[in-house]
Parts: C-alpha cells; sequence; structure tokens
C-alpha cells in the first residue's frame, strides 16, 4: 500500500504553527518576522516527514541560482588547509563546467546562506555539520565525513579501494596509509578500523612517524613531504568518478528524489 503523502497541514500540526508559517519558511520569506527557533523547527519537520509538495519544489527549482557553498573547518595545519583548498579547487572545476559557481563559507560562519542551492560540507565533525544544517534549507552534503544522519547524503572514499591498489602495488607486503588528521570521529575511527596500521599527521614534522617501508597515500598534498626511501601508493580521495556522485547525490537531494541509500562511497 502506497504511504499518504504528507501535506503542509501534517507539517504544520507537528510543528506547532500555521500553515501560512509553514508556507512562508518554505518559500523563504525574509520580510515576515518569523523567530528562528520557529523557522528551524519547520525545517526539522519538513525533513523528518519529508515534505515535498509540488508547488513549493517547482518554485525552489525556479529559483536555483546555480551557487554552491563549500564549508570547511577551523585548522592550524598548514597541510590541512592546503588539502581544503586543492579540494575546493577541483570541485569548483569540475561544478564550473556545469554552470555552477563556488563560494567558501569560512570556518564556523554558522548563518543562512539563501543564495546557496547545495552546501558541501568537506571533512567536518558532526557538530559543526548540524549547527551549519540548522541555519540553512538548502540541500547539506557531507563530502568525506562520517554524519550517519538518514536525512543526508555522505559521500566518502571507498577505502577498500585503497586496500586494493596497496596491496596489489605492495604484493601483499605489510604498509601504513597516512592521512591527514581529522576532527571527524566517526571518519577516524573508521579508518582505523579498515587499516592494520594508520598515521594521522598535521604538520610535515609528523611524517618522521612513519615507520613501514610501504606507505599508502589518498591526499595529494602529502606526497612531496613523504621520505624518499619509502615505497609510495597514490591511490587519490578525489576523483572525477566520485564528484559525479556528489554531484548525482545533490541532484537527488534538490528534487526530493526518494532514494533510499544516502551512504555513498567511491
Amino acid at each position: 500500500m502506497a504511504s499518504k503523502k504528507v501535506t503542509i497541514k501534517d507539517v504544520a500540526k507537528e510543528a506547532g504553527v500555521s500553515v501560512a508559517t509553514v508556507s512562508y519558511v518554505v518559500n523563504g520569506r525574509t520580510d515576515l518576522k518569523i523567530s528562528d527557533e520557529t523557522r528551524k523547527k519547520v525545517l526539522h519537520v519538513i525533513n523528518l516527514l519529508n515534505y515535498s509538495p509540488n508547488q513549493a519544489a517547482k518554485a525552489l527549482a525556479s529559483k536555483r541560482k546555480n551557487q554552491v557553498g563549500f564549508a570547511i573547518s577551523h585548522t592550524d595545519s598548514v597541510l590541512k588547509a592546503a588539502d581544503q583548498m586543492k579540494v575546493m579547487t577541483a570541485i569548483t572545476k569540475f561544478l564550473g563546467d556545469k554552470n555552477y559557481d563556488v563560494f567558501l563559507i569560512p570556518p564556523a560562519k554558522f548563518e543562512n546562506y539563501g543564495q546557496a542551492d547545495a552546501l558541501i560540507c568537506y571533512d567536518l565533525d558532526k557538530s559543526t555539520f548540524s549547527a551549519l544544517g540548522d541555519c540553512n534549507f538548502a540541500p547539506l552534503l557531507a563530502l568525506d565525513c562520517y554524519i550517519n544522519d538518514p536525512l543526508f547524503f555522505q559521500i566518502n572514499t571507498n577505502l577498500d579501494r585503497l586496500k586494493a591498489a596497496a596491496n596489489e602495488k605492495f604484493s601483499g607486503e605489510k604498509y601504513q596509509y597516512v592521512m591527514l588528521d581529522t576532527s571527524n570521529t566517526e571518519k577516524k575511527n573508521f579508518t582505523k578500523n579498515t587499516f592494520d596500521d594508520v598515521l594521522f599527521v598535521s604538520t610535515p614534522a609528523d611524517l618522521q612517524g612513519i615507520t613501514a617501508p610501504n606507505v599508502l597515500i589518498s591526499s595529494e598534498v602529502l606526497l612531496p613531504f613523504i621520505p624518499d626511501k619509502c615505497n609510495v601508493c597514490y591511490e587519490p580521495d578525489i576523483t572525477h568518478e566520485k564528484m559525479e556522485l556528489l554531484f548525482a547525490a545533490y541532484d537527488n537531494a534538490a528534487n526530493r528524489v526518494p532514494i533510499e541509500n544516502h551512504n555513498l562511497c567511491c
């Protein structure tokens, strides 16, 4: 039996507000006094109930500005900062070919980015991701961070792909996976549980902690700092296929396409 279609009245009832208030929030009205708390509550219920009226969907589609925000975390690491800019540059070029402009969302800048059709959250921890989500109705896409919330798409590196490349390169010999440190605890734990030997680095000096002759790298910014004595397997985190997967996730989220699997990897 088909599930009952959620109506604007259902959203209003669940949120404890009027139908008009829901309509104002959905349509992004800023000329009316609606508290942040009320707006966040309405948006939360909309997400929970997966409310997507045809009229609102068409309105949102017609108002697309072809702008995408790229949110990053605060870091004191020059390596991490270099990685953030390298990834943003790659995504800017990729989306530019699809006629989208990308703008940077500074760390801890939690506000409504109404000009954005989507927000790409790169390697954020869960609390930062949630704080940004509380301020925005545009789809949030978790790139290289584990949010593990069925409301949001997360697009991560397929660690099995990295393992397969390393096993082939090193003919089954032991190796050490060297990656940039991350504030995303879930990502860190998942990585440690996947590889036998992982070294998290924040500075070039941290690379002195390499203890294996065979090294697996997935972040391009680390390559110049790997000792010459090491055998290196480089399998990039950011690939064209991964960016295509990211864009497909955005398209599905923006159009409210019902997708069961929001946990994607490439």
